[in-house]
């Protein structure tokens, strides 16, 4: 059996004997430009094409073009933009020589000028331009677009997109799903770098870890190709750093914002860049920016446990949770270039977000026949993404050699600690579920221990009252931290060819990633001592201790549902004033925990070199080849905690290699539409976490309380990916997508919950990836996009931007079921409806996104409740979910705008079901937020 580097080495020599025996041609001529608008703006994404034939290229994101290799003489040069006049001119080439073209192209019509002096048109231009030059299925969003609309991060931009849903939290964006599957089948990078997740035992990435505006663009790569990580199943998101272009970029910004919920909440963001190219040929250029934002987030939530076997429905608890969040972002961009000569640059790259999702949280739990409980929660969570990356690109003769060397790090400090009370008030006291009393089918009523506004339960029986309650247990937020680092270093070599009038390009390259990813977190605390029952022994009454009180209250909370006379919400204690207690009272509450080995702690090492051979050719004149093949071969070694010897000593790992082949066949039907084919074969490596025997954190706030525990045995999963594209470039900035795809899954990862009755895990609710047998999703994906700008009058400033998904989705052989579920967060219907307004001042857009529900954990298991898999014991769900926002601009004078936006302006319920929809397990909003801000940017001075 062959080695992996064996293959590797035997797929760089068929690529050198591949090079070697392509005809050999001097290069005798070079034509380069750049392409820009009318003001002045770069173009990214034009089209250039040359006659005599050769090989079309693409402009780049400086506006640059370059072709090498040419024989001296006479060519035709078009250049396309759709929405400009097409730019045509002769130009004659020498040998030796380097020839110069700028090309200036203006708009189509009268009535489409706001391209050029409006940002968000201009960005939807460079977006259809960029998606339609792509070799690959690829789509685009630049800053100007991403702004356009209240993106507090990239995962809330990116859910505007087709196919594209958001996992969210706490009322922002935090995964990606892509075409159906789960956030683990797709990769994330920045400039081509893959990026570590910050988070401990996952290895997809939170998006709302990274401000929207430190980046350039987003590109999504929703195919395979040879030169692109294999681990993309779903899709591959690429983070664009911003660099400077030839105008000098100076611009600033500034918000303030109010969310009408938990007394009142603000919103801040301040950010700029500043940029410019230096030297008498602007061969060197600088850019550096920063942003910060915070978000003050109130969140109403409730939490009910739905009860197994009855369908009516019952419960049999419900937590009433209020959160007082402070959720802070800052993060900073920087790029240093320099171009060589023509078509020839270095570049060093950097980005580095942070993300700090502090609050407190206060959570009465009522539970049916029996009494309340209260626990509070303080959160110190602090995560953070940085990548630099040195960057080559060299072009000579009819040749390109790329390279880069690139570091990119994560880490997680922090986490949450918490103070659980126990009822020491009448022990008699009871909380009754009763359905009676509900205000909707979504809002469970309850008695006994709560009453209402006209009769409220008080006393020592009233459950919002914190006297009733005795401290029993005070945890620490985790210590340690969670880090992931990454090497990298990439190279490839592409030669452009022909064989008489069909010009192509042969390219091979090489790369090896290299992550080191530990977990070293502990718990500690103290805590009273626990009866057999579970109860602690002597808590100490809150009555006693006013020193730990606070005056908050929430007069709104969950807008009168669970109203107790004139409270709303409970009377509450405030976390850190019970902390310092204990800690300076050392004798009063036993300490537990501390540094050292635990069951959470791991150690994983993943290296991944990897070789691929790639050729483009033009097989006709309207008809394109992409084919390739990906070889990569994973090393993995992983230690984790070894209960008989108290140490990290369990070893696990192993190796594997995938080989990985591609195609695309682009048919050009005319000149505005093409026909796109493609394949793909994939891979989606496990969890870290997963595949060692790490245990995660216990989620003790939880009712049943929950944990995860890994599985050393998981192997990584394939796909192979099949996708069919229409798409026709529309006047007037359009573009009509349709798209249909098909991924066949092997060895899908799931996850299998159950509650053991004994062991160490007894009464927790574990969840243990596993290997299914197989799965498949498949689904269409409709897109259309325009500028209205051929209606008369004031109806000329519209326009429209729509997507619409179906997915489908199956998987079999999931441990404990005999049915084929569909996969993990995949929604049948997602759409996004953008209508729009420019003029030359002034712009405003709509956006409104529909995700349906999804399945977001599996839970059913062949006769776990008679009431079947759609009762309260069926697989958990997340609700569907429509939000609307909005956001307008103005243009002042001197290079000022002011906006103003609306988010989550219907106040969108965000929530998960068990079965059907009337189980609920979760149901919270976090109300509307209002903002207003002032921009300016020195390139808009006129």
């Amino acid at each position: 059996m062959r080695t992996p580097r064996r293959l590797l080495l035997s797929a760089l020599a068929f690529a050198l004997w591949m090079t070697s025996a392509i005809l050999a041609q001097t290069s005798n001529a070079i034509l380069a430009g750049t392409v820009k608008d009318e003001s002045g703006a770069l173009l990214q994404g034009a089209r250039v094409t040359l006659e005599p034939a050769a090989q079309p290229a693409s402009s780049n994101g400086q506006g640059g073009f370059y072709f090498n290799n040419l024989a001296p003489g006479t060519y035709k040069v078009t250049v396309t933009f759709v929405g400009f006049v097409p730019f045509t001119k002769d130009v004659t080439v020498s040998a030796g020589q380097t020839t110069q073209l700028d090309a200036v192209l203006k708009v189509a019509s009268a009535s489409d000028e706001v391209i050029v002096t409006a940002e968000r048109p201009h960005g939807d231009a460079e977006a259809i331009n960029r998606t339609v030059a792509a070799e690959n299925i690829l789509q685009v969003l630049p800053a100007d677009v991403i702004t356009s609309l209240p993106n507090a991060n990239i995962a809330d931009a990116l859910g505007r997109m087709p196919s594209v849903t958001i996992e969210r939290d706490e009322g922002e964006g935090k995964y990606v799903q892509i075409r159906g599957t789960e956030p683990r089948l797709s990769n994330t990078m920045v400039d081509g770098v893959t990026i570590p997740s910050p988070e401990s035992g996952v290895r997809q990435i939170k998006l709302d870890t990274i401000a929207s505006d430190l980046v350039d663009s987003v590109e999504i790569n929703k195919t395979l190709q040879a030169n692109i990580d294999g681990d993309g199943i779903g899709g591959s998101v690429n983070l664009v750093t911003k660099t400077a272009t030839d105008t000098p970029i100076l611009a600033l910004y500034g918000v303030g914002g109010y969310t009408p919920i938990g007394n009142g909440r603000n919103v801040q963001q301040a950010g700029g860049t500043i940029g410019k190219r230096f030297g008498a040929n602007k061969k060197l250029g600088v850019l550096i920016g920063g942003t910060y934002d915070y978000n003050g987030r109130g969140i109403y939530d409730i939490e009910p446990v739905p009860t197994a076997g009855d369908a009516t429905p019952h419960f049999d608890s419900i937590d009433l949770r209020d959160y007082i969040y402070d959720r802070s972002r800052w993060g900073a961009t920087g790029s240093l270039d320099y171009k060589l000569n023509e078509g020839s640059s270095i570049s060093l790259r950097t980005l580095f977000s942070t993300f700090r999702n502090w609050g407190h949280k206060w959570v009465f739990t009522l539970i049916d026949g029996g009494a309340p409980q209260y626990f509070q929660d303080w959160r110190r969570p602090n995560l953070a993404v940085g990548s630099l990356s040195l960057q080559g690109k060299h072009n000579f003769n009819a040749n390109t050699i790329l390279w880069n060397v690139a570091v990119s790090r994560s880490r997680s400090l922090g986490g949450s600690g918490g103070a659980n009370y126990q009822w020491i008030g009448d022990p008699n006291a009871t909380c009754i579920n009763d359905q009676s009393l509900a205000k909707s089918p979504y809002r469970p009523g309850w008695t006994g221990c709560i009453g209402t506004a006209a009769n409220p339960v008080t006393g020592a029986d009233n459950a919002y009252d914190r006297n009733n309650y005795g401290l029993g247990e005070v945890d620490l937020p985790t210590s340690g931290q969670s880090v992931q680092l990454n090497l990298q270093a990439a190279g490839s070599y592409a030669r452009l060819y022909h064989f008489g009038a069909h010009y192509g390009t042969v390219e091979f390259g090489a790369k090896i990633r290299n992550a080191h990813k530990f977990d070293d977190t502990y718990n500690s605390g103290f805590a009273l001592d626990t009866d057999d029952n579970g109860n602690y022994i002597n808590p100490l009454p809150v009555q006693q201790h006013p020193e730990w009180n606070t005056s908050f209250n929430d007069p709104d909370y969950y807008d009168g549902s669970y109203q107790n006379g004139n409270r709303h919400y409970g009377t509450v204690t405030d976390y850190s004033k019970v902390r310092a207690w204990v800690e300076a009272n050392p004798g009063a509450l036993p300490a537990f925990g501390g540094p050292g080995p635990n069951s959470h702690n791991y150690d994983l090492i993943e290296r991944i070199p990897a070789g691929y051979v790639m050729n483009t050719i033009e097989l006709a004149s309207r008809v394109r080849l992409v084919a390739g093949v990906r070889i990569e071969a994973t090393h993995v070694d992983t230690t984790s905690f070894d209960k008989s010897t108290g140490d990290l000593t369990f070893k696990g790992g192993g190796d594997y290699t995938d080989v990985l082949p591609s195609a695309a066949l682009r048919f050009a039907l005319d000149k505005d539409s093409d026909l796109r084919l493609v394949y793909g074969r994939g891979i989606a490596r496990p969890n870290p976490e997963d595949i060692t025997k790490a245990v995660g954190q216990p989620n003790k706030q939880q009712t049943p309380p929950t944990i995860s525990i890994g599985n050393p045995d998981l192997k990584a999963e394939h796909a192979n990916n099949y996708d069919i594209l229409y798409e026709r470039s529309l006047s007037h900035v359009g573009l009509i997508q349709a798209g249909y795809f098909y991924k066949d899954l092997t060895d899908p990862i799931t996850s299998v919950v159950n509650t053991p009755t004994s062991g160490p895990f007894a009464g927790y609710r574990v969840t243990q990836p596993g290997n299914a047998g197989s799965a498949h999703v498949q689904g269409i994906e409709l897109g259309y996009q325009q500028r209205l700008s051929y209606l008369p009058g004031f109806l000329s400033g519209g326009g429209i931007s729509a997507n619409y998904s179906y997915t489908e989705s199956q998987a079999s052989g999931i441990a404990g079921r005999s049915d084929s579920p569909a996969l993990l967060r995949q929604a049948p219907n997602s759409w996004n409806v953008s209508p729009t307004y420019d003029t030359k001042k002034f712009s405003m857009r709509v956006g409104m996104t529909f995700d349906d529900k999804m399945i977001y954990q599996y839970n059913w298991s062949d006769g776990a409740d008679p009431t079947g898999i759609h009762g309260p014991s069926g697989d958990v769900y997340l609700y569907s979910h429509f939000q609307f926002d909005t956001q307008a601009s103005y243009s002042l004078p001197r290079g000022f705008q002011v906006y103003a936006y609306g988010l989550n302006l219907n106040n969108e319920v965000f929530g998960f079901y068990q079965g059907g929809p009337q189980y609920m397990i979760q149901r919270e909003y976090y109300h509307p937020t209002y903002a207003g801000g002032l921009r300016w940017n020195l390139s808009r001075e006129r």
